[in-house]
């Protein structure tokens, strides 16, 4: 049995938690969705960064060889026309009658929807797809004049800009990398659709995207299945409530016809159970186990129910027989309860098993020779051990028809000289650092059975005179 005060969450805690659980699913996809946010976002962004050096490096590779063009034509092998003519063919194929260019004849190896487009310091077109020959500051609506407005009086070296393709009429944004080559005034820039420049991570966007989608179809089926389970567990719980409130009527009228039948043993369950928790509250027990031994010590007597009366109140010596029968209570209680309880729900498992465990072996004896099991030392439940001790001052103390009852200090005596035999030393030593006789006064002076089993379920588990300071 755990000492000290209860190591789990308490009830309020648990219902804070409860509630916020709901609040907790809704808000898992939306940090979700904003962790995945932030990481696309910084992805993209080393993404761009990496793809703009590549442009970069490829438009490095053309400078290249514009500067072997170039130096041909300083070493006269060509004209400066016939090297830019080479060079327009090298970087946006054969040029057509209708003034166009043939991209499928790029000598150099581009991505698709790459292409170059080349102008001079004036905005004219050296070499474009569509328009090559004007000049970009005479259309109003061109592609590529951002691009060349960008450059020339901006001087940007990345542009974003808005693309429309003359031949389907389509919008399109672009992304370009631009750099000047001064030995013939050329501005060549390297474009590509935004969408192809993209293209590797739309992959991940769109995986990402079912992952965020996901993450909230995840969040609504639980959100739907924890109402439900709350639901049952509500409907549970009200069943096992309603239950619990009929058993215990059933306990109650019990225990009060089995205290009225005999006016001798009247009011022994109850002060049993007083005893059982002012021991369990020297020996540091918690609270809830406090609660579940009173309940136990009102109910340890429950067998002697089934016992006919001229049996359980025979004045005189009982016969092996009786007595056989006498000694089967423990035994009867356990099945009534068991009966009773049965549907009370597991959230009370706990509890009623230890309820079992006072009313079947509450005669133990710490050396084995009690029953109805013969159980020794450590294996008799704490509880029962501890109702052994309670049990038994109490019957010393009370008159019967064929005795007087012990004054206190002589079952005080009774106690310590059984310690190690009938009963548990460490029961014994928490019985004596509690009882006193003032002690025994209060518990003979406590309420009638019949308004304490009123109290065994009110929210503090007994009535607060019961309550005695550890």
């Amino acid at each position: 049995m755990r000492k000290g005060r209860s190591a789990l969450p308490s009830k309020t805690t648990q219902t804070t938690i409860t509630r916020l659980y709901p609040l907790f699913l809704m808000l898992l996809p939306i940090i979700f969705s904003v962790i995945v946010f932030f990481g696309y976002s910084q992805t993209k962004l080393l993404y761009y960064q990496n793809e703009v050096q590549a442009m970069d490096r490829q438009l490095n590779s053309v400078f290249q060889i514009l500067s072997l063009f170039d130096k041909r034509v300083k070493d006269n092998s060509i004209t400066r026309t016939e090297a830019q003519e080479s060079a327009k063919k090298l970087l946006a194929g054969t040029r057509l009658p209708d003034g166009t260019r043939n991209t499928n004849d790029v000598e150099l190896t581009l991505s698709s929807g790459d292409a170059f487009i080349v102008f001079n310091s004036q905005g004219n077109l050296l070499v474009h797809p569509h328009l090559e020959g004007q000049n970009m500051f005479q259309l109003s609506d061109a592609d590529g004049r951002t691009l060349v407005r960008e450059v020339l009086h901006k001087g940007k070296t990345v542009i974003t800009y808005p693309s429309l393709d003359p031949t389907t009429e389509t919008r399109d944004t672009k992304i370009a990398v631009a750099r000047y080559f001064p030995e013939w005034d050329w501005h060549v820039s390297l474009t590509t659709a935004e969408s192809d420049f993209y293209h590797q991570l739309s992959l991940l966007k769109s995986l990402l995207v079912l992952l965020v989608l996901g993450s909230y179809l995840i969040t609504a089926f639980l959100f739907y299945n924890t109402k439900r389970k709350d639901k049952a567990l509500l409907s549970s719980t009200l069943r096992g409530q309603q239950l619990a409130e009929t058993n215990q009527g059933i306990l109650k009228t019990l225990a009060v016809a089995l205290e009225e039948r005999d006016s001798y043993t009247s009011g022994h369950s109850q002060r049993v159970a007083f005893y059982m928790r002012v021991i369990g509250q020297s020996m540091n027990l918690d609270e809830k186990t406090l609660d579940t031994m009173y309940t136990g010590g009102l109910l340890h007597d429950i067998g002697k129910i089934g016992i006919e009366d001229s049996i359980l109140l025979k004045p005189g010596r009982l016969t092996d027989e009786e007595y056989e029968i006498i000694r089967s209570h423990p035994i009867r209680g356990e099945a009534l309860l068991k009966r009773l309880y049965a549907d009370a729900g597991r959230q009370n498992s706990a509890e009623i098993d230890a309820i079992l465990c006072i009313t079947r072996h509450h005669h133990e004896r710490y050396d084995g020779k009690g029953y109805p099991d013969q159980l020794a030392g450590e294996e008799i439940p704490l509880l029962a051990r501890v109702a052994a001790v309670a049990d038994s001052f109490d019957a010393m103390t009370s008159s019967r028809a064929y005795r007087k009852g012990l004054s206190y200090s002589k079952a005080c005596d009774e106690i310590i000289r059984n310690a190690g035999t009938q009963f548990c030393p460490e029961v014994v030593a928490a019985f004596f650092r509690c009882m006193t006789e003032e002690t025994f006064f209060h518990a003979h002076h406590i309420s009638r059975v019949t308004e304490m089993i009123d109290r065994i379920h009110d929210k503090n588990g007994m009535p607060y005179i019961h309550r005695v300071s550890s």
